[in-house]
């Protein structure tokens, strides 16, 4: 936990005296180094202004995923404190079968030998629920080599093989995808054979692939079996060599041997084991069992500063009569331990805390027994007092966030918002229900709720956005649609309805009397396994509710993804049947980092083609939302595709109102999705070049887009100047593999003699910031040459500029 983030001091000492002045934003793009030189002459008519521009367009969205919040933003230093992230999942050992009772997404259990080469694995499955069929894994190597056999996916419609893929995606279909479904309450035969690259999968007895894949074959690993929202029992599992050997026959070990949740170790003589009965609340709880030494739970990774207070807590029932101990210790051997009276029979709370006089970047936490006895432990929480001081976020985070000045946040999703159940969120912290599935290496415990997020947004300054989940099937199961209507509308009521009401009762009585005021409500996420109808009729469903509950909030409809054709027959559908209901039309797309040079013009002509709809349609106010957007990756392309879309964003400002890119922030332990502004692990962060980009723009923001004179070809440029017209603002992206001479007027003419010129040139569209080099890309002063009402400057290949003029 690294208090304040080492970025480049030359750029921050340096931010008051550029915000006074004349603003040049250029990018050049290249592929290597520069091998000739274009001069480029414009021409800023400051006195021509084309449109306002929304300061919401520097917006931004915080979704619970790869432990943003979890794990990062939010203060708490021990993750999966109540033990429902664990390898065991929802499966459970009912009467000799494996039961897998719950809707969520890449459910897997897998056991057996990771040497095993060429067998058989065979077993029955019966679905009892949801929407899809049974998951088969085998030759299970981790959770990126392995196959798996797909029976009743793709909406159970057909049959395949899946293999775990090594090209930045974690599994694709490889082989024949027979047509085929899976019933529900029928028992399925199963058979799996591996033979060197050749798999046969039967299904009730049925032979219904026979595939050799490529070179690129896993040879050996485990089985499994796993789920995707769908409910599944599994029996009589059985393993046998193709000579006949038995190598597996029963249950898997893992659900009837000692485990331990995900990021906790048993340590000492101790046993642990994961249980389900009588949790504090939600599904799991840990046991430990004491056999005479000290011996219980640990977890490690936890960075502990000199001098600072850790308050902490657990919920702990049982028999102990040696007593409990909870324990501090530090990567040298440094203690600090304190004991706990003796458990009770039901579920108590016990505190404790430690001021170590050591620091460690890899301090462990320890919670056991003294001598023989069996206890339960739930919810265990540590956080440092200044922390708790500060809304109980992590400062240097919180901080990362602040500088960026968002003026709007979204939250809490993205695909997380669409089976988010916000009463799970509220109210003290051990009472919180958890998420209902685990999705991109989290299984949020709901820690950071609807009164974090606000309070979030008011610390930053920003306006809070939320995104409703309206009970779609997929992400919910089969639910009833007026049950979340009414969950929506009494969101609403909590977050702003007066003391007085049922909801805004609760909301005072959880610690905030004043309504909040949440202006910005989003109608779901990504509907489109919907269809556009069904999803218009929808929003025509929710849409007047929502605002008979507050009148005064503004609503966003889901748009289109990509730029495409199929993108804009959504948009047209929406905007035809919903435009008089909504406010905003969200839209998203998510773009290949080889493209900076093209993308941001190529969605750019996505953006008019749907204003065009919306000039046609029954409110021509609605505005564009693009709520998700980056460049995959956080290397220096996605910093010139950040400055070129952020460019387009201006140039649209007239119909375009917000953005919010996509991933805010990601700990470097995510196995994908590598694109976040923020990274970070428990001892700091660094910014990518997209946050260093953006960082840029945004601290050089003007509300009045100016016209410009000249060849833009080269150019992707916008001009503007601030509300009060004392600053003007130049910004470019620069495509080409040139170094480019630019040569810029400002009419009427203007006084340049005190420019200034600070310059972004990492030299390499790889290159990229780490925890190690935080500011490898960063701004640094550079050469420039002012000549009465001109400045000129050079820009080198692959690099980014500002120029300020007073």
């Amino acid at each position: 936990m690294v208090w304040e983030h080492k970025m480049c001091r030359k750029t921050t000492k340096s931010k008051n005296k550029i915000s006074r002045y004349v603003l040049l934003v250029v990018a050049v793009t290249s592929t290597g180094a520069s091998h000739a030189e274009t001069d480029v002459r414009l021409s800023i008519r400051s006195d021509k202004v084309v449109h306002t521009i929304d300061e919401k367009i520097y917006g931004h969205f915080l979704e619970h995923i790869y432990h943003s919040c979890n794990g990062g933003l939010w203060g708490e230093l021990i993750w999966n404190r109540s033990f429902e992230q664990n390898n065991v999942g929802q499966w459970s050992v009912e009467g000799g079968e494996i039961v897998q009772a719950g809707m969520g997404t890449n459910q897997r259990l897998v056991f057996g030998d990771p040497s095993w080469r060429d067998y058989e694995f065979t077993l029955e499955a019966k679905k009892t629920g949801g929407s899809e069929g049974f998951l088969i894994l085998f030759r299970v190597q981790n959770d990126k080599e392995f196959y798996w056999c797909n029976l009743g996916g793709w909406g159970n419609t057909r049959h395949g093989l899946e293999r775990g893929l090594d090209n930045n995606r974690r599994w694709g279909p490889i082989g024949p995808q027979p047509t085929g479904s899976i019933k529900t309450g029928h028992w399925y035969k199963i058979k799996i054979r591996c033979q060197e690259r050749r798999f046969g999968v039967w299904l009730d007895e049925e032979q219904i692939i026979d595939f050799t894949d490529d070179e690129r074959a896993h040879l050996s690993g485990k089985v499994g079996v796993g789920t995707w929202a769908t409910k599944v029992v599994f029996r009589d599992f059985k393993v046998t060599s193709l000579g006949g050997d038995v190598l597996y026959d029963g249950l898997p070990k893992i659900l009837v041997q000692p485990n331990t949740a995900r990021f906790w170790k048993a340590y000492g003589t101790a046993e642990a084991y994961l249980d389900t009965y009588d949790p504090l609340n939600s599904q799991y709880c840990q046991r430990i069992i004491g056999t005479g030494d000290e011996g219980g739970l640990q977890q490690d990774k936890l960075c502990i500063r000199k001098g600072e207070i850790y308050n902490g807590s657990l919920w702990v029932k049982g028999h102990a009569p040696g007593g409990l101990v909870v324990s501090l210790v530090g990567d040298k051997g440094q203690k600090e331990i304190q004991d706990t009276s003796t458990p009770a029979s039901y579920w108590r709370e016990f505190r404790f805390k430690f001021k170590p006089t050591w620091q460690s970047d890899n301090a462990v936490i320890r919670i056991g027994l003294k001598a023989e006895g069996q206890i339960w432990i739930d919810q265990v929480s540590m956080m440092p007092d200044s922390w708790r001081r500060n809304s109980c976020l992590r400062p240097d985070l919180l901080k990362a966030i602040a500088d960026l000045k968002p003026p709007i946040i979204r939250w809490p999703g993205g695909c997380f918002a669409s089976a988010y159940r916000w009463k799970d969120g509220i109210g003290p912290q051990y009472k919180r229900g958890v998420y209902p599935r685990e999705i991109w290496d989290d299984k949020e415990v709901n820690s950071f709720g609807s009164d974090e997020f606000v309070a979030l947004c008011r610390e930053v300054g920003a306006e809070p956005l939320i995104v409703v989940n309206i009970g779609t099937e997929p992400w919910n199961g089969d639910v009833d649609e007026e049950l979340f209507l009414q969950e929506v509308c009494n969101w609403i009521e909590y977050c702003n309805g007066p003391v007085d009401s049922r909801w805004g009762r609760v909301r005072a009585e959880n610690g905030h009397a004043e309504p909040y005021h949440v202006k910005y409500w989003e109608i779901d996420n990504e509907t489109w396994h919907m269809g556009a109808d069904n999803y218009a009729a929808a929003v025509r469903r929710f849409a007047p509710a929502m605002k008979k509950v507050d009148p005064t909030i503004k609503l966003a409809a889901c748009g289109s993804a990509g730029y495409g054709k199929g993108g804009l027959d959504w948009n047209k559908i929406i905007i035809e049947r919903c435009a008089d209901l909504i406010d905003y039309l969200s839209i998203h797309h998510y773009e290949n980092p080889n493209n900076f040079k093209d993308g941001p013009r190529m969605y750019e002509a996505f953006f008019r083609q749907t204003a065009q709809l919306i000039e046609k349609s029954a409110n021509r106010n609605l505005k564009i939302y693009v709520s998700e957007w980056n460049a995959q990756s956080t290397d220096w392309r996605t910093g010139l595709y950040c400055g070129g879309l952020l460019n387009a964003f201006e140039r649209c400002g007239g119909f375009l109102e917000m953005g919010g890119p996509a991933l805010f922030l990601r700990h470097l332990s995510a196995t994908a999705w590598d694109n976040a502004f923020i990274n970070f692990d428990h001892t700091g962060w660094f910014a990518a070049p997209n946050y260093v980009v953006m960082k840029l723009w945004r601290d050089n923001f003007g509300a009045r887009l100016l016209e410009i004179e000249g060849n833009t070809n080269v150019l992707n440029a916008v001009a503007t100047k601030s509300a009060d017209g004392k600053s003007l603002f130049f910004k470019a992206v620069n495509p080409s593999d040139e170094k480019v001479t630019v040569v810029l007027s400002i009419l009427p003419d203007l006084d340049t003699s005190k420019a200034e010129f600070h310059l972004i040139a990492p030299g390499d569209l790889r290159a990229r910031n780490t925890l190690a080099r935080p500011c490898n890309i960063k701004p640094e002063p550079s050469r420039i040459v002012a000549e009465e009402s001109q400045v000129r400057f050079d820009l080198p290949g692959l690099s980014a500029g500002v120029v300020t003029i007073r």
